[in-house]
């Protein structure tokens, strides 16, 4: 260790036992009734638990009733939760502590090893100035436990009119002064795209110019390229330097590093031309909104973590993981590797064709276990449909029709929209053909034995954000047909489901091809990834605002899921629950509307017209349908949890129940809950968004949510449906 670095870790040491010292002081004065019984040396830990426990349960009984039915689980309901105030839920949280206290779990960010809650062991110590190997981050969280418990901080619900102002911080790729400095960046990178057509050496390249074209006439044709889906994924962007050349030799030297040994690494670079485009590539001094594209860069660009763990990286969504002829994690058996499924009633199909690609690799993407394996990648022209898949395509529709409680077939990959139109036509061409013959199944079957028809069909893509170019009218035109030909069929909801998590993804060519998509007939939901920069304060309530605008509907606003690899994006589920309360909640459809919004779905073409009837007739700003949730390991989505640990170094530790609102396998119902630790701290959460230029106090409240409730499904997503 150099000098200057030492006297730089000896600086942050001495910080960090200054803030703690002053962490303790603040406990002190915050509760020091409940710090006299920590101080107390006549009790040995296991004492000390048990008085505090007793303790807590009387003022608990005695005070806050709603509290403890919901502690005891006798009230857990989703109006219940909504019940409990930032003191009740610190005495819930304390309990829970209690009742795990020297329990040890295993850690997933740590590849399985064990890891001890002891937050009672661990605060007596520091009060009692002995040796302890907590964190400055395990010591605030428990500063703020204390001082919720005695009533020294209370959650003040932001009103309207704040979220308003929080919302008007983030621009929207359709402002005008965003078109204009995107136009710019356009020029740029056509201009590097001329040279790298003009210093071609392959004969015969598919983009090239004729003799003799002046620059201008150039310029005119790469312009007139651009236009085009495949001109981009021709000259997607696949190296480290090239990335950086393409945003105007912009990205700082730790980013370049980073991108350079994840390259080396073996992590897949690939980046659109006009993806890079909405890329601020001004020094922030210069920017009219400082970090406005932090959420698009955030997923651009790879993570210290993602490169570390790459290689080692497990899968998380466990349910996907089957061997042929054994059940997968909720209990499943599967036709093949091409069908994922959780639930009795839905089942994912990922075909194989060109839809196991897209047209970008999100930082965050849940299929980088399968790009570590090899199984996934962006050689496009190798991922073309091979013979054999049509009797592989034949195979996995029999699995759908011959399943009783099947219903739901959502089609992704990669993207749904990678697939050719020629190969998306014969996938929806089967599922029409299976639609039918599960009907003239049930012909031959007594009432009691009807297998569930189609009446779902959804398509995953992030091609709007990606490569909006791609959505063309011949693809409108197949979904149309394919439209009109479900209806014949029972199939009464075609959905195409986005991945946009910015309101500056939202450009005036996303735009257009999301108005083709409802032209068709097919309804456009949205999924954000709730991302560190995506959390900031009105940024999700910004995004369904302009998604509100285009005729999209909000769906889920997915907490980032993953182990120590995605940790640099993680936004803490404490977090994901301040949203929910104190933002989204400004969207929140009125239950007289309720009826009315069931048709929407079918209905596509008139959506804006449809979420506009709504926002004026409440006059709210956007409408919220959508929830605030996580993916769990084998269970589905849910976001009702209670903490009940914490680790030495601050993480959470979360137990969360499954979905009571939708039906499970008995593999699922049996398993009861899952454990989550998370991969930070609520500090270190609350760091990074200091880091982008963000006020931490606006997130005062936010060490009050340790529980969660998950919102029921919006009955606009149910329509007419059974």
């Amino acid at each position: 260790m150099t000098l200057g670095n030492l006297s730089l870790y000896l600086y942050c040491m001495n910080t960090q036992y200054e803030r703690i010292a002053e962490l303790i002081a603040k406990m002190k004065q915050d509760n020091p009734e409940v710090v006299s019984l920590f101080l107390d040396q006549k009790l040995d830990d296991a004492a000390l638990v048990a008085h505090l426990r007793e303790h807590f349960s009387v003022v608990m009984q005695q005070h806050y009733p709603k509290a403890w039915a919901y502690y005891t689980r006798e009230e857990e309901t989703e109006q219940d939760y909504y019940k409990l105030m930032s003191t009740s839920m610190a005495y819930l949280r304390i309990m829970d502590y209690l009742d795990h206290e020297g329990e040890s779990f295993e850690d997933g960010n740590l590849h399985g090893q064990k890891v001890v809650s002891k937050p009672i062991s661990l605060l007596r110590s520091l009060l009692l100035g002995r040796k302890c190997s907590c964190t400055v981050d395990f010591v605030e969280d428990m500063a703020h436990l204390l001082a919720l418990l005695n009533g020294v901080e209370e959650r003040e619900i932001p009103p309207r009119s704040r979220v308003l102002e929080w919302m008007e911080r983030h621009p929207s790729g359709l402002d005008q002064d965003v078109i204009a400095w995107r136009a710019q960046n356009k020029e740029h990178i056509v201009q590097l795209l001329i040279e790298r057509i003009e210093n071609q050496k392959k004969p015969g390249a598919l983009y090239r110019f004729k003799e003799g074209m002046t620059a201008a006439e150039k310029r005119k044709q790469v312009l007139l390229w651009w236009k085009d889906d495949r001109f981009h994924l021709h000259f997607a962007i696949r190296n480290a330097d090239d990335l950086n050349r393409y945003l105007d030799c912009s990205m700082d030297e730790k980013t370049l590093g980073i991108m350079h040994e994840a390259e080396q690494k073996g992590i897949p670079i690939f980046a659109t031309p006009y993806f890079l485009s909405l890329i601020d590539t001004r020094p922030l001094e210069r920017q009219q909104h400082p970090h406005s594209d932090e959420a698009i860069r955030s997923y651009l660009f790879y993570s210290r973590d993602l490169v570390e763990e790459f290689g080692s990286i497990v899968a998380w969504e466990k349910e996907d993981i089957a061997k042929p002829g054994e059940p997968n994690a909720a209990g499943w058996l599967l036709p093949s590797h091409n069908v994922h499924r959780r639930y009795p009633n839905v089942a994912i199909f990922i075909p194989d064709t060109m839809g196991r690609a897209c047209g970008g690799l999100c930082s965050y993407c849940q299929r980088m276990y399968d790009f570590q394996a090899g199984r996934f990648n962006f050689e496009l022209e190798k991922l073309r449909p091979k013979k054999s898949w049509k009797d592989q395509l034949e195979l996995n529709m029999e699995y759908f029709r011959n399943d009783p409680y099947l219903w739901d077939i959502l089609i992704t990959g990669g993207d749904a929209f990678m697939s050719s139109v020629s190969s998306l036509k014969t996938i929806l061409d089967a599922v029409l053909v299976m639609a039918r013959q599960k009907i003239e199944d049930n012909k031959a079957r007594s009432l009691d034995e009807q297998y569930a028809p189609m009446r779902r069909v959804r398509l995953g893509t992030k091609i709007p954000v990606y490569l909006p170019q791609r959505v063309t009218t011949e693809l409108a035109q197949v979904l149309a047909d394919f439209k009109k030909k479900a209806a014949e069929v029972g199939i009464d909801q075609c959905v195409v489901q986005t991945h946009v998590s910015s309101a500056m993804e939202v450009t005036p060519e996303t735009k257009k091809a999301v108005r083709r998509l409802l032209d068709a007939g097919w309804a456009v939901t949205n999924q954000e990834v709730f991302t560190v920069a995506a959390s900031r304060r009105g940024h999700s309530a910004k995004l369904r605002k302009v998604l509100n605008d285009i005729g999209v509907l909000p769906y889920y606003n997915f907490s980032v899921k993953g182990f120590k690899e995605n940790r640099e994006l993680f936004a803490t589920n404490a977090r994901s629950t301040q949203e929910q309360v104190e933002e989204s909640s400004n969207g929140q459809i009125a239950q007289r509307y309720h009826a009315t919004i069931r048709t929407f779905m079918q209905d596509a073409e008139k959506m804006v017209e449809q979420i506009d009837s709504i926002r004026k007739g409440d006059e709210i700003p956007f409408i919220s349908p959508d929830r605030n949730t996580l993916n769990l390991p084998g269970v589905g989505k849910s976001n009702t949890y209670r903490t009940i640990g914490i680790t030495e170094d601050g993480r959470r530790i979360l137990r969360f129940e499954f979905d009571h609102t939708r039906p499970h396998s008995k593999v699922i119902e049996d398993m009861g809950h899952v454990i989550v630790i998370e991969s930070k701290s609520i500090a270190h959460y609350l760091n990074q968004l200091a880091e982008m230029g963000e006020d931490v106090s606006e997130y005062a409240t936010i060490w009050g949510y340790s529980a969660g409730s998950l919102e029921p499904r919006s009955p606009v997503f149910e329509g007419m449906t059974k």
